[in-house]
């Protein structure tokens, strides 16, 4: 073997040794849903698309979830790619490995869009009835030739995320800063943007139970349960006017104006909210009644009406 032969070799040995160079795989999107459930179980449903710009086939990514166990959930709601994917999973120092395999390798200019949902057991942490979790926002590895490689962000990569606590539960602390903090499905959320969360950060939220929020919350889930009926009684051609009219003031006095029970509690003023709430509760008694006196005889459990009209419609973010 001549000199000039041995660079050659040498390249096809790295080559052989290091076949992933993923600076032209691209992040383009990951966008996190994370429900936190009243026992401390985790829900999570990530959204991703990644870009092949580069020369070897992307046979699929990987992610650490800081968790004890994870159930993947197969279905189109969760886990799920027009093109497929098969998740395996490893524990390492700091949680479990997730490596989403795909189906078919992503060949140069195409993109690979997805969803992955899961439960998480020791993700969140539930003391009492208070709650605390830690959220890294990393990125992604690529997976080429059975090796992982880096994975570039795009300069305009949608990165998202929004966090449900459990009913009752308000925010006491939460970085970083999020672009709002809602009352959504009757939790408390908080929610990021792209302008306000990036790869690196980490979400840490801690929240702590609330009797006045959780009376809100009960009323919010009475409200919309007897919406959808009085919505399908109307349809049925049931005059459910008087029923109608006290489910608008229930509303309003529970959320949905500026003196609401809600509105007071988000400024700390307990008193305005415990009399709004008893107004609600008693204009929603009477919604119920009304109702259930027009001719349709049951009402059916918040949990019910939730199933058959919603199901789980509790990612609006995405």
């Amino acid at each position: 073997m001549s000199m000039k032969q041995i660079p050659v070799y040498f390249i096809i040995v790295l080559l052989i040794a290091f076949p992933a160079s993923a600076g032209d795989v691209n992040l383009n999107r990951w966008i996190l849903n994370v429900t936190i459930d009243d026992d401390g179980l985790v829900e999570e449903l990530i959204q991703v698309e990644v870009g092949n710009a580069g020369s070897s086939p992307l046979d699929g990514i990987s992610f650490v979830v800081p968790a004890s166990k994870v159930l993947v959930i197969y279905d189109f709601d969760h886990t799920f790619s027009s093109k497929g994917q098969v998740v395996e999973q490893q524990i390492v120092n700091n949680g479990i490995k997730l490596i989403v395999n795909f189906n078919t390798s992503i060949q140069t200019g195409e993109t690979w869009n997805g969803r992955i949902g899961f439960k998480a057991e020791n993700f969140a942490r539930k003391v009492a009835q208070n709650y605390s979790i830690e959220i890294p926002i990393e990125m992604p590895q690529a997976i080429i030739s059975g090796k992982t490689a880096d994975i570039m962000i795009s300069q305009d990569a949608d990165v998202r995320g929004q966090v449900f606590l459990p009913k009752g539960v308000e925010v006491i602390s939460v970085t970083p800063k999020p672009f709002r903090i809602l009352f959504q499905n009757s939790h408390m959320v908080q929610t990021w943007t792209p302008e306000n969360l990036h790869i690196n950060d980490t979400i840490t939220v801690k929240g702590e139970f609330s009797e006045i929020l959780k009376k809100i919350a009960d009323i919010d889930e009475r409200s919309k349960a007897l919406s959808n009926q009085i919505k399908v009684a109307k349809t049925n051609g049931k005059d459910v006017a008087e029923a109608e009219a006290h489910l608008k003031n229930a509303e309003d006095y529970n959320t949905n104006n500026a003196n609401s029970a809600l509105a007071s509690f988000w400024t700390r003023d307990e008193k305005s909210a415990m009399a709004s709430i008893g107004f609600a509760e008693n204009e929603l008694n009477m919604a119920e009644q009304s109702f259930a006196s027009s001719g349709k005889t049951e009402i059916k459990t918040t949990e019910k009406v939730i199933e058959e009209t919603e199901g789980n419609n509790r990612t609006p973010g995405f």
